[in-house]
């Protein structure tokens, strides 16, 4: 599909939005010049535009509110022009209010509460300020502000207006996300229903601040039964497999054959793999390493989620011939290249992490073992080698835990740090 329009001498990049977001936008289409007169050029920048606008069309549909919030707001605009051009609102006002009085003798007065309150104009519609939310959220984190955005839209699906929230509501939906029912496919962790109560506050906040909803009122305290919920599912585990869900180490015997089975298919996974066993660092580190911060003896971490995660590390004996060809092999900066970051998240380790995942799925590892398992992996082996446990945390990126080497230490020589990263051994 050609999205080039010319006008005059110049080309425009075009999309049509779907109509049921023409309102959503205020057009019926986006509309850019290219700047270009060449189709050729033209075409490269108009998919760029494209793209763009692609993305915020998907946005604008997950965001859309259910049909009966839908049909509630076309009954409200409707008043308010019949008010507004001095026409008799009373006829309409009797016509909603028979429909809402049919819904209840139906046995649906959840549904007629709903749209009597959001037709008649005295309840507040969470989507109506949904953006307003997204841009006050502070976080400098890419990936939080997306995580963000995400479950407020889950939020929004549930509680469509602030009279929809209410204690009971509340509960329900976070029983639905213990049991994995309705909205969720299955069970959601306690650290998953936590994140997702974090957001709807976040939300509520936001309409305090606004002066839409009591001050000191916010609903949203996450019920006992989570708490009871995950503690029994702690002891089951623990019953039936000795030890509790959470993320374990592989066996250095396992982490070679994941290696292994990567390298017959997935090279640029392979050296992946095979950087964290030498390094400990973690994914998104280690994708976000750029050639001119290395050298072929030291990899230096200049993006971590930690302040401690900054750091030197020394090129195992091992990983030399690998770091070597990664530096010959680099098209865009970075040593492990050609990996895309995604807009909202801004991690170039989103795909290639899903390789991974999907790797060791099929090879039977179950979900305690990740890529972040590596870091236990290599932290195991340095302990098994009598590291000490200072030295280990400065190479893997954790603090320092006493006041005398945390606060005042300069930290360990290269020397020192190469010794103890040379003595990490697998079963090659």
């Amino acid at each position: 599909m050609s999205y080039l329009e010319k006008k005059r001498n110049l080309y425009y990049a075009v999309l049509k939005i779907p109509k049921e977001l023409h309102e959503h936008f205020g057009k019926t289409k986006f509309s850019k010049s290219t700047g270009e007169a060449d189709k050729r050029k033209a075409s490269h920048i108009a998919m760029g535009f494209v793209s763009e606008w692609k993305r915020q069309i998907d946005m604008a549909r997950k965001r859309a509110l259910d049909y009966d919030t839908q049909f509630a707001l076309s009954l409200r605009k409707e008043l308010e022009n019949a008010c507004k051009y001095n026409d008799d609102p009373y006829v309409l006002h009797e016509v909603v209010g028979d429909l809402v009085d049919t819904l209840r003798i139906q046995g649906d007065s959840i549904k007629a509460e709903k749209i009597a309150s959001i037709a008649f104009g005295n309840d507040v519609i969470l989507g109506e300020h949904y953006d307003a939310w997204v841009a006050s959220i502070k976080s400098p984190n890419v990936k939080t502000r997306s995580s963000y955005a995400s479950v407020g839209r889950e939020v929004m699906k549930y509680f469509p207006t602030v009279k929809s929230i209410n204690p009971k509501s509340v509960r329900e939906w976070a029983r639905m996300m213990v049991e994995g029912k309705g909205m969720y496919s299955e069970e959601l962790s306690k650290s998953s229903i936590e994140r997702r109560f974090r957001v709807a506050r976040s939300f509520w906040l936001h309409l305090e601040y606004k002066d839409l909803v009591p001050l000191d009122s916010c609903p949203f305290k996450i019920p006992r039964f989570v708490s009871e919920a995950d503690k029994k599912k702690r002891a089951l585990l623990l019953k039936t497999k000795g030890r509790a869900e959470e993320r374990q180490p592989f066996e250095p015997e396992e982490l070679v054959s994941v290696w292994k089975e990567a390298s017959k298919k997935d090279q640029q996974l392979a050296d992946l793999i095979y950087l964290g066993m030498y390094t400990g660092c973690r994914i998104e580190e280690l994708c976000q390493l750029r050639v001119e911060s290395c050298s072929e003896s030291l990899i230096k971490v200049t993006s971590s989620k930690t302040k401690a995660g900054y750091r030197d590390i020394p090129v195992h004996p091992e990983l030399k011939p690998l770091v070597k060809k990664l530096f010959t092999e680099s098209k865009d900066g970075y040593l492990l290249s050609g990996l895309k970051a995604p807009p909202s998240t801004g991690d170039r380790s989103s795909a290639i992490g899903k390789r991974f995942g999907r790797l060791k799925k099929r090879m039977g590892f179950e979900s305690d073992k990740v890529f972040h398992s590596i870091r236990k992996t290599v932290a195991t082996l340095l302990e098994n080698a009598n590291v000490p446990e200072n030295l280990s945390a400065e190479i893997i990126g954790h603090d320092h835990d006493t006041l005398t080497y945390g606060l005042y230490s300069g930290g360990y020589s290269y020397q020192a740090k190469l010794d103890a990263i040379s003595k990490i051994r697998y079963p090659l």
